[in-house]
């Protein structure tokens, strides 16, 4: 896949070092929780910063906190180009991640979306920070600790395939200006992704684990994610060009994780357990059921991605990204449970 995506990029980043202390930074995927999140740490650091997105009240959201966002689909990429002129680093955020959907909007965004943000910086010197996420490894072994490689098993879920796609777009390219980062979980004020999972499975007497609840998650703040994007910002050159994985580095049983979840937002402390087979057959037939159905996809309240990354064990090594970006998550998954509303 990766291949046939990168014989038609044509453009080649020069490696050259971001120019003076305060950047020129452009962030894609504005309009999501990590890009927003992205956008407004690093102005508060007194970098230039805009952002772009497709999501027009989101935009206007954000104008209106002082943020400068505008409308830009990664596909148009005469238009991604218009926003990158005198731009020193670019943070790609911008990203389809759904348990459930079409195919080709996985693949466009994710892998076509990346080799048109190469394509826009040509050779203006600026580098990429490139976010890809842990579910490359979905599928992969579970007994062992998965380092900062792509690994060699292709996710079948098409969202984490993209995101291994994409990686290898990365790296096939001919420059070694870009650094990924490769977060788990992130969790934080504003996300989208994990906490309405969580949502799903406490209610104001319980909360539901499926099976033992014990299978080892790594989790991420949003905090030591922005920690990690600020000190790729500033990595010595022998850091780029390569993938590091991002997490709190202290997995955690999937039960307690929702323990303290619950427990945060006064909801109860019952536990109840549904065996695994059961929800299991569910989540296949719901999604074969919505598979069905034309038009629009109708997202399954459970899929068999979803399962997976609750009852799966997933633990990265972290200390690729601690020696290189010499970064260390510091905030603790306690605090980082203690910031949520």
């Amino acid at each position: 896949m990766a291949n046939s995506v990168c014989s038609d990029v044509e453009t080649y980043l020069t490696f050259a070092k971001p120019r003076g202390e305060c950047l020129n930074i452009l962030v894609t995927g504005a309009t999501g929780s990590l890009g927003s999140a992205v956008m407004q740490r690093l102005t508060t650091k007194g970098h230039s910063v805009k952002g772009i997105g497709r999501s027009q009240q989101k935009i206007e959201h954000l104008k209106a906190n002082g943020l400068q966002v505008y409308r830009c689909d990664l596909l148009d990429l005469e238009a991604l180009k218009s926003h990158t002129n005198n731009v020193d680093v670019i943070v790609h955020c911008a990203a389809y991640a759904a348990p459930f959907g079409r195919k080709s909007q996985f693949f466009s965004t994710n892998v076509r979306g990346l080799e048109h943000v190469f394509k826009a910086v040509g050779n203006s010197g600026a580098r990429v920070i490139v976010v890809s996420s842990a579910s490359v490894f979905d599928g992969n072994n579970e007994t062992i600790l998965h380092g900062d490689e792509t690994p060699l098993k292709r996710p079948k879920h098409p969202y984490g395939a993209s995101k291994y796609d994409a990686e290898c777009l990365a790296a096939t390219m001919p420059t070694k200006a870009w650094i990924g980062l490769r977060p788990r979980a992130v969790f934080g004020i504003g996300d989208q992704t994990l906490l309405p999972r969580l949502n799903r499975l406490v209610s104001k007497d319980k909360y539901t684990i499926v099976g033992k609840g014990d299978a080892l998650m790594d989790v991420t703040c949003l905090n030591n994610f922005l920690d990690a994007v600020e000190a790729a910002l500033v990595a010595e050159d022998e850091a780029w060009g390569k993938f590091y994985n991002i997490s709190n580095g202290d997995p955690r049983r999937f039960e307690d994780i929702l323990k303290a979840y619950s427990q945060r937002h006064g909801k109860g402390m019952k536990r109840r357990s549904v065996p695994t087979f059961l929800v299991a057959f569910f989540a296949y037939s719901s999604v074969a059921i919505a598979s069905l159905i034309p038009g629009k996809p109708w997202e399954p309240r459970l899929t068999p991605y979803g399962l997976r990354q609750i009852t799966q064990t997933l633990r990265l090594d972290i200390s690729g990204a601690q020696e290189a970006l010499q970064w260390n998550p510091e905030m603790t998954f306690e605090q980082g449970v203690e910031e949520l509303k």
